[in-house]
């Protein structure tokens, strides 16, 4: 079954790899991981983890798009309109804008243009627009995170809330009149790390219309070691569905394997050749199979139809 990842960093592994000298670094190291999965759409996000420049933000930006052109035969960019229904559909996104020191509609102005469709004030630090989850929790949105998110509702581009800390998640939904996302969150009922989503905060994105991207990173399944699988990953499926609705649902996988060193994902969701794992997952858990297809490809089909 085709899957919708909402969130993998893949701008960054881009940049890192090509001033080392790597090219063709989607070609070499992940489509072929992604058809092996049946992954036919990803939000490649540039990642910036707090202390970027906006020339480095702007420089990893450029490099996806060179790479994403220069694999067109087999990769879509996807800026407003229908899905492509044979290539891997490529939605670029932003994971963190430290970078943004003032004048935040004039960076977002340059990023919508690159094709920048979803973006996050913060990864988990602090910088002047917003706090992430490692910031000081009394520490919320500022002034100038304000016009950064009305600036984001003008241009339509999707605020995505993953990383944000409590005081700025709340503080962007009362300054956003558009419904937001949490690209890569679970929930945090099952699995207790400040990342993944209280009750609370999961049935505020629902009521705003908004969606929630299912993530495999072990920790955000289950603090369990061994207990970090597919299949405990769909019971936070199962426990969202319950108190929401299985309509705001998606997937964020947060697929990490490229990272040196770095395999911080579920034992049977490593990389994205695994992903069917998750449909199987599904399925034995008891979700229905049209109910399968609306989380793994039509809630955000729909989504970004109506909000881009």
């Amino acid at each position: 079954m085709k899957i919708f990842d909402c969130h993998a960093d893949i701008g960054m592994d881009v940049l890192d790899k090509h001033l080392k000298g790597q090219t063709n670094i989607l070609k070499t190291d992940h489509i072929e991981k992604w058809l092996t999965g049946d992954v036919r759409g990803v939000g490649m996000a540039s990642f910036f983890k707090g202390d970027e420049t906006l020339d480095t933000a702007k420089a990893m930006v450029r490099q996806l798009k060179i790479e994403i052109d220069q694999n067109s035969d087999r990769m879509h960019c996807y800026l407003n309109g229908d899905l492509h229904q044979e290539k891997i559909n490529a939605l670029l996104t932003l994971e963190g804008m430290c970078y943004i020191k003032e004048e935040p509609e004039v960076v977002l102005d340059w990023m919508f243009a690159q094709g920048i469709r979803i973006g996050s004030l913060t990864w988990n630090d602090e910088n002047a627009l917003a706090t992430g989850v490692s910031g000081n929790p009394l520490r919320g949105l500022t002034d100038l995170g304000k016009r950064a998110i009305a600036h984001m509702n003008h241009l339509k581009m999707i605020i995505d809330v993953s990383h944000t800390n409590e005081k700025s998640f709340w503080d962007i939904f009362e300054a956003s009149n558009r419904p937001v996302m949490a690209t890569h969150s679970n929930a945090r009922a099952l699995s207790q790390v400040d990342r993944n989503l209280t009750d609370q905060q999961i049935k505020a994105i629902a009521l705003k219309g908004g969606l929630i991207g299912l993530v495999s990173a072990k920790r955000f399944i289950s603090l369990i070691e061994g207990e970090n699988t597919a299949l405990n990953l769909a019971k936070h499926a199962l426990y969202i569905k319950n108190l929401v609705g299985i309509q705001h649902l998606c997937i964020g996988f947060d697929y990490m394997d490229f990272l040196s060193g770095f395999h911080k994902n579920g034992i049977d969701l490593d990389n994205a050749s695994d992903s069917q794992n998750f449909v199987i997952a599904l399925k034995e858990t008891g979700f229905s199979q049209s109910e399968i297809q609306q989380i793994c490809w039509e809630n955000i089909s729909t989504f970004l139809k109506q909000q881009l």
